[in-house]
């Protein structure tokens, strides 16, 4: 069967206000904006008169929203595989886990620290996620299909992060990716982003090349997305180039050659540049210009582009 992908959004509402997010006041703009039963059950009867068959959760956090129940078994009477992203706030309760995960096929899991004061720095709220109890629950109520952990690196986890990669392979999690920050220069000021969000690309790859042996050590599938190729060691740019994108690899390398059409909105398709990356003139000149992510339009206003070189 083809795979096809509804993103449906529930609604806006989260227990966090991480220092990386973005998102914050379009939520309280949207707080108010409640998504009824009867609103999901239309939009999946469309959908699925379409052939879609997979529906992924999107929009803060879901276990804390009130329709969120109805929508999963909704989703699941439709035969819809269903991929849900939380930061696991509430996982770690029984109860919580008990009710929701049957429904659930696949999981991503949002990992800011291990370190409970780092996290509550980076999440500027008290909220305490209990990973011991919140992998118990995963094992115990889930039927383990997919289990992925997705890290943004910031400022404050920076020195954690070989500790989460190993946390989550103890914990059988084989899928995990490394993202780098959306740096918003239009949200966020320059001081802020300095000193909470953005570290350099070149103090993350420091911090990530001893994480890519682990992995392959482990044969945990590590992803990069959001890191332009050039920052990797030129002498091993091929052993890395696959870690870069959180999407089908092979998929842009038929585009790039036009061995396939894909659909506009397609995230594969080069002409679309996700999370506010661009070309710069170093770009232009790298023969991978139409297969990487390239760096973040605000980089140079942050740290220049020194880090930036095309690779012939």
């Amino acid at each position: 069967m083809e795979y096809k992908r509804l993103e449906i959004y529930v609604w806006w509402t989260c227990n966090q206000k991480c220092n990386y997010c973005k998102e914050f006041p379009n939520m309280e703009i949207m707080w108010d904006k409640k998504v009824t039963k009867f609103e999901i059950l239309k939009l999946l009867i469309k959908y699925k008169k379409k052939w879609y068959n997979h529906v992924s959760y999107l929009w803060w956090e879901p276990f804390i929203q009130w329709v969120f129940y109805d929508a999963l078994k909704l989703w699941k009477k439709m035969w819809f595989t269903i991929l849900v992203t939380t930061n696991c706030t509430t996982l770690h309760i029984n109860k919580q886990s008990e009710k929701f995960l049957p429904y659930i096929d696949e999981l991503i899991l949002s990992m800011e620290a291990i370190d409970i004061e780092k996290q509550q720095l980076i999440s500027r709220t008290k909220v305490n996620v209990n990973w011991k109890e919140v992998f118990i629950n995963i094992k115990k109520y889930w039927s383990w299909k997919m289990l992925k952990v997705n890290i943004v690196i910031v400022k404050d986890n920076l020195d954690e992060l070989f500790n989460m990669v190993k946390l989550s392979n103890k914990n059988w999690v084989k899928e995990i990716a490394i993202t780098y920050p959306d740096i918003d220069l239009d949200y966020y000021w320059k001081k802020h982003i300095l000193d909470n969000i953005a570290p350099k690309y070149s103090e993350c790859i420091i911090k990530i090349l001893p994480i890519i042996e682990y992995c392959k050590k482990y044969k945990i599938r590590l992803k990069l997305p959001d890191f332009p190729f050039c920052i990797f060691p030129i002498d091993r740019i091929y052993e890395y180039i696959k870690f870069t994108d959180d999407y089908d690899y092979q998929t842009r390398i038929n585009i790039y050659q036009n061995k396939i059409k894909i659909d506009r909105w397609d995230l594969s398709d080069y002409n679309f540049s996700p999370r506010e990356r661009q070309h710069e003139e170093e770009c232009l000149d790298c023969k991978y210009n139409n297969l990487c992510w390239w760096p973040s339009r605000y980089y140079k206003n942050i740290f220049w582009y020194s880090e930036i070189k095309a690779i012939k």
